[in-house]
């Protein structure tokens, strides 16, 4: 016992000893508590959702998503003194064959990474803005006459939600402060190449799919506006579509993309085949020259892109409409002049609702009052077709 008592007394002695001469604690690096906070975070929201948390002795000391460079909690670390190769050029460990990369610098750090993922998604934007600006023009023109990207849909809406998802998967690789003025943070950002192309490819089969379903669910369809419909929603998708496959053919070291399994132009082909030999539109004038109105405004209709029934009862839409063209007291022996004014409403034949109203005035002169008339006439149909035929449009493609 007393041989014991003093064994451990001296174990007790030389633990002291060792405490005593012990360095200071050093203090933890900000970006390490950075990595800790993240880890924490982490592990919370795992708890939140449900997903079981590994035991101790089972997580990995590295995660798979790990590179040289970064920290345990994602964070990358912030480097000093050699400036690295990707600051001024090409990086030698993310070569483009394999990455794309983009560089951001800033005094702030935070800054300096948002201005990394900025460039790589710089590379994204014009490509989808090129490549899917037909859809939105062929659009603005089918269905309201007008150049207003609300009535159809945006093309930055699309290049919002497609570079959206594929830059999800970018990641800030690399972190370097430079020691000049400044203290400057230049951030690395890359994007996986080959996991980037195996997602798009994904997601464009997906929508090929999808515009197959809604042109089959056409071919069966009996309501003309519902066939709009689905003829609409599958020109917007296939302009996702078309968005997603500009960024495969970036990040695709080939160039290539993948082929569409129908064409915009036959979806095209089918919408404008309805509006302008299936879905008839009747005219009704009554009033001053009303023959004449109503003749201006079904060649106005026709060149709009319009089938004009004659039978209004086979009409999906009526516009009825009242002129009125009367002399002028102001004018002279050599000149006379006419006020017009053109009365209108939009119809839908199937529900007995008015859809649009508007009313036009206006004034025309001539030598003489049956020409003066006529200039009126034609002043309406200039006046009226195209807003007339702006405003069936609207209504076609809002149902």
């Amino acid at each position: 016992m007393r041989r014991g008592t003093l064994c451990s007394s001296m174990i007790l002695i030389a633990l002291l000893i060792t405490a005593g001469c012990a360095p200071p604690r050093q203090e933890i690096p900000t970006e390490e508590i950075r990595g800790r906070a993240d880890r924490a975070f982490e592990e919370l929201q795992k708890e939140e959702t449900g997903e079981k948390r590994a035991p101790e002795g089972e997580r990995s000391s590295v995660r798979p998503s790990e590179t040289p460079g970064q920290e345990k909690g994602g964070a990358v670390q912030v480097t000093k003194g050699t400036r690295p190769d990707w600051v001024d050029g090409e990086s030698v460990q993310y070569p483009p064959s394999r990455y794309l990369t983009g560089v951001g610098y800033d005094a702030d750090r935070k800054v300096s990474e948002d201005k990394a993922r900025a460039e790589i998604a710089k590379i994204f934007v014009s490509e989808i803005n090129s490549r899917t600006r037909s859809y939105q023009d062929y659009l603005q023109t089918s269905s309201s006459g007008k150049s207003d990207p609300e009535e159809t849909f945006s093309i930055q809406e699309i290049t919002d939600v497609s570079t959206k998802k594929v830059l999800s998967g970018v990641r800030i690789a690399q972190l370097y402060q430079d020691s000049g003025p400044g203290n400057l943070y230049y951030a690395l950002a890359v994007l996986d190449r080959q996991q980037s192309a195996a997602i798009l490819g994904d997601r464009i089969l997906k929508l090929d799919g999808e515009i197959e379903i809604l042109l089959d669910r056409v071919q069966g369809e009996g309501d003309l506006l519902t066939k709009i419909k689905y003829l609409k929603q599958s020109i917007g998708k296939h302009a996702m579509r078309e968005a997603y496959n500009a960024e495969l053919r970036i990040v695709n070291p080939t160039g290539q993309g993948i082929s569409p399994s129908v064409q915009f132009a036959e979806i095209k082909s089918q919408l404008d085949a309805i509006l302008l030999r299936e879905f008839a539109i009747g005219v009704s004038i009554s009033g001053t020259r009303a023959n004449e109105v109503q003749d201006a405004l079904t060649q106005g209709l026709n060149q709009e892109g319009f089938s004009v029934s004659e039978d209004l009862s086979a009409a999906h839409v009526l516009i009825r409409g009242e002129v009125e063209i009367n002399p002028l007291e102001r004018g002279t022996a050599d000149w006379k002049y006419v006020r017009w004014r053109a009365h209108f409403d939009m119809i839908d034949k199937v529900g007995g609702s008015t859809f649009g109203s508007f009313t036009k005035t206006g004034r025309e002169g001539h030598l003489n009052l049956q020409q003066a008339e006529e200039r009126a006439v034609q002043k309406i149909r200039d006046a009226i077709a195209a807003e007339m035929a702006g405003e069936v449009r609207k209504y076609i493609f809002s149902q």
